[in-house]
């Protein structure tokens, strides 16, 4: 996922897009790229809108990279499920991971996978723990990690910390094109749709640190955070 303006970076994301923004010595769509091949996965799908050119430019086909990369170009921006519907003829015969083009975790996604497997489910969905949940998708989980609901960005909630949706998911069920529109918002929309419908989606919950570029200081930060790491 490598569409959205990042309208809060203000300066900074009208010349950059924001996965491309460099942590930990080169762009966040990169370190996703390096994920992906680290669990197997060569075929690469992304959205863009906003300066697609400097994405187009850096990765190109994707042979320079080892991955196979098909880009969808969107001129009016699509909900985070609705991107996917351009996808559906490569997407739909194989189970497929989605990842947010703009966070930064180091993690295997094969343990996303297994999980997935294990427990069944159509759909899992890597959690991390963060301080603040109110811009940020939360679940409430049964015993094993199933999903009873989910809530995206519970801004009016007295709650302050808990398990967030890292924003990478592992999709196994294809019938779940048939659930989503164009506009259509995972968090918004797709999760509470495929739960009360009754798809199973299950929640993996990791201690592995997440940086998220939401704004200046938090690019700030995280560049503090990686500098001090090389001292």
């Amino acid at each position: 996922m490598a569409a959205g303006i990042g309208s809060r970076l203000g300066e900074i994301s009208k010349q950059l897009p924001k996965p491309m923004i460099e942590v930990n010595g080169k762009p966040i769509l990169a370190h996703n790229i390096d994920l992906c091949i680290n669990a197997d996965v060569h075929e690469i799908c992304i959205n863009l809108h906003h300066l697609p050119h400097v994405i187009k430019d850096y990765f190109g086909d994707g042979s320079e990279f080892g991955v196979n990369i098909t880009y969808n170009y969107e001129p009016s921006l699509l909900g985070t499920a609705g991107a996917l519907l351009p996808f559906q003829d490569i997407l739909k015969d194989d189970p497929f991971f989605v990842i947010y083009g703009d966070n930064y975790i180091n993690i295997d996604l094969v343990d996303l996978q297994l999980f997935n497997e294990k427990m069944k489910a159509d759909i899992s969905i890597l959690f991390h723990w963060r301080n603040d949940i109110r811009r940020s998708g939360t679940a409430n989980f049964d015993s094993k990690g199933k999903i009873k609901n989910f809530i995206e960005k519970p801004i009016g909630t007295n709650k302050k910390d808990g398990w967030v949706s890292a924003g990478i998911y592992y999709i196994h069920n294809s019938n779940i094109f048939n659930q989503i529109n164009e506009k259509d918002d995972f968090g918004l929309n797709t999760f509470p749709t495929l739960l009360s419908k009754g798809y199973k989606l299950f929640g993996l919950k990791t201690d592995a640190d997440l940086t998220a570029i939401d704004t200046p200081d938090m690019l700030l930060s995280s560049s503090k955070k990686f500098a001090s790491k090389f001292k």
